[in-house]
C-alpha cells in the first residue's frame, strides 16, 4: 500500500525532495474578543480570504489552491503534515490554534428567523472522509449578530442516522464577523468551537436544516471540518514549531484537494494584528 512506513522514509523523502513548504501571513480586520474562537480563513492576507459566498443555504465547497497550499494532488502516494510553525509580534495572537481541513459550508443562515426551519440544499456532498466519521461543524459569523439566541440542526451522522442536535446557546453578547458563535466563555458549551452533537456521535455527513429557536440576529455559515493538528503562540516573537515525525504522533494526513486554514481563540482582538507561519509537506514514493 502507498504510504509512509516507517520514520526513516519520511527522512528519505526530504533527503530526495519530496517536501514542500507553505508560508502564511494574515492581517485580520474584523475585531475579535478575547477567548472567542475566530476564522482565520476569512482575514486578509496570504492564503487570501474566504467570504464563504455562494448560494444560500446549498452546500458548497472551497478549492484546496485558496487555502493553505500544499501542492497539487500526490495520489497514489500519500501527503503528510511535516512541520507546522507560527509566529507573532502581536500579543493578541498569544492563544491556541487548530489547522482544520474545511469541506463543505452552508452558507447565509438567517440568525433573525425565529421559529422557522431552513432546509439545505446537499446537492454536493463531502468531498473528503466521506462516511463523515471525524467530521466536526462550526457556525461562523458572516454578519454581525445582535447577541443571545439559540437553535439547534439536523443532520446526518457518521452512521447514516439521521439526527436533530441539542439546543445549542449562541454568545450573549453581538458577534463580529469571522467570530465563531458558540466560544464565548460563560454560555451553555461556551468556549468550544465544534458544534454540539446528540448521544456519541463520531461525526456529520451532512446538515439537512437549521432550526432557529430564538432571534440570534445577522448571518451565520456552518462549516464542516476535518481538525487536522492544534498548536499554540505562548509569547510573542517566539515561533511555536511542531515537527510530526519527531515530536508528536499521529502525523496528520493531507487528502488531496484539501483546503487548509486555521482558527484561532485569541488573548484579544486580533484586528491589525500579523501571524506568520509555514507549513511543510512531505509525501511518499
Amino acid at each position: 500500500m502507498p504510504g509512509f512506513n516507517s520514520l526513516t522514509e519520511f527522512g528519505r523523502a526530504h533527503d530526495e525532495g519530496r517536501t514542500h513548504t507553505a508560508h502564511l501571513r494574515k492581517v485580520p480586520s474584523q475585531a475579535a474578543v478575547a477567548g472567542n474562537w475566530v476564522d482565520l480563513s476569512m482575514a486578509a492576507g496570504n492564503p487570501k480570504p474566504n467570504y464563504y459566498a455562494s448560494a444560500p443555504l446549498a452546500a458548497a465547497q472551497l478549492d484546496g489552491f485558496d487555502g493553505i497550499f500544499h501542492g497539487d494532488d500526490k495520489t497514489p502516494a500519500s501527503m503528510h503534515l511535516y512541520q507546522l510553525g507560527l509566529m507573532s509580534p502581536t500579543a493578541a495572537f498569544v492563544g491556541q490554534f487548530e489547522l482544520l481541513d474545511y469541506l463543505l459550508y452552508y452558507p447565509f443562515v438567517d440568525g433573525d428567523a425565529a421559529g422557522e426551519t431552513q432546509s439545505m440544499d446537499n446537492t454536493l456532498t463531502l468531498p473528503r472522509y466521506a462516511s463523515g466519521d471525524g467530521v466536526m461543524a462550526m457556525a461562523v459569523v458572516v454578519a454581525p449578530t445582535t447577541g443571545g439566541g439559540t437553535f439547534s440542526f439536523d443532520y446526518v451522522d457518521s452512521l447514516g442516522v439521521s439526527r436533530t442536535s441539542p439546543t445549542i446557546s449562541c454568545n450573549t453578547t453581538a458577534a463580529n464577523i469571522a467570530t465563531l458563535l458558540t466560544s464565548q466563555q460563560g454560555v451553555a458549551a461556551g468556549g468550544q468551537w465544534p458544534l454540539l452533537l446528540s448521544g456519541d456521535c463520531a461525526g456529520i455527513r451532512q446538515i439537512n436544516a437549521v432550526n432557529v429557536i430564538s432571534a440570534i440576529g445577522g448571518l451565520f455559515s456552518l462549516v464542516l471540518v476535518k481538525p487536522l493538528a492544534a498548536t499554540a503562540i505562548r509569547e510573542i516573537n517566539v515561533p511555536a514549531e511542531i515537527e510530526f515525525p519527531r515530536q508528536r504522533m499521529p502525523i496528520p494526513r493531507i487528502e488531496d484537494g484539501a483546503y487548509l486554514n486555521m482558527i484561532c481563540r485569541p488573548s484579544a482582538s486580533v484586528a491589525a494584528g500579523l501571524l506568520a507561519g509555514w507549513a511543510k509537506f512531505a509525501w511518499s514514493e
